[in-house]
């Protein structure tokens, strides 16, 4: 086998642990943790202290969007001049933006949503055949074909290539809208029933997965997506379309 890729992982939530998982059969992995500052971080990976996580030849910042800003503002001068940093936020023209201004300009720097988490690796049986997007910002083609050949062919993920910009107006509706009516089938307590129609079914579905998701998640889709806004606006618009409609069919 050649030899393992050296990657560091800043933060150490659900899905790192899911990166931790399957990546370590490729790669020699150090991950921060502000709760650990050493040991077992599983699979062979082990935590370490900022400044080695930041100064590894590739680095993924695995914490939500709306925390870009501050944490490579403040760690600037830790961050390895001539890594590769990948992105695997939900949302991508935010904190690609803000990486492209705050890294060192000597970066690489590509954007990746990787589509799954724990929940549908397991409805899945693990990862063959999930989906990842790839956004490219600042890298050689050299780097961006390596990456993508390492997420078809060793992780056998379906590679979808999308600019943040195109990537970002799908989702608005891909996850703007389902992880919003899923947080409002959660906040109604939504019963499950003997006389589920699947279509109910699939609504039960969101409120117990998407959610569940932490709260930081769903911010970073609501806020950090410049899109969602306006699904989110058309969304009401045709909640009180639909209402009006009925109210007419009820006065006749």
């Amino acid at each position: 086998m050649s030899e393992k890729f050296k990657v560091g992982i800043i933060g150490y939530g659900d899905f790192t642990k899911v990166m931790v998982e399957y990546l370590s059969p490729y790669a020699e992995i150090i991950v921060s943790s502000r709760e650990y500052k050493s040991g077992n971080a599983g699979h062979g990976a082990k935590f370490a202290r900022l400044d080695r996580v930041l100064a590894s030849p590739i680095i993924i910042p695995s914490i939500p969007s709306q925390f870009f800003e501050e944490f490579f503002s403040s760690n600037s001068d830790l961050i390895n001049p001539n890594a590769l940093v990948i992105d695997v936020c939900s949302v991508k023209v935010k904190p690609l933006a803000t990486l492209e201004k705050l890294l060192p300009k000597t970066c690489s720097i590509i954007g990746t949503h990787p589509m799954f988490g724990p929940a549908s690796i397991k409805k899945n049986g693990g990862i063959d055949g999930l989906r990842c997007v790839v956004s490219t910002v600042r890298a050689s083609e050299d780097a961006v074909k390596k990456l993508e050949t390492f997420v078809t062919e060793s992780l056998k993920l379906k590679l979808l290539r999308r600019t943040a910009e195109e990537h970002d107006k799908e989702m608005a509706y891909v996850q703007g809208l389902s992880h919003y009516i899923a947080r409002l089938m959660d906040i109604m307590n939504i019963p499950e029933s003997e006389l589920s129609t699947l279509a109910y079914d699939e609504l039960l579905a969101m409120k117990k997965i998407q959610a569940k998701d932490t709260w930081d998640l769903f911010e970073s889709i609501m806020h950090d997506n410049p899109y969602a806004i306006e699904i989110n606006k058309k969304f009401k618009h045709a909640q009180n379309k639909l209402d009006s409609k009925i109210k007419l069919l009820k006065n006749k």
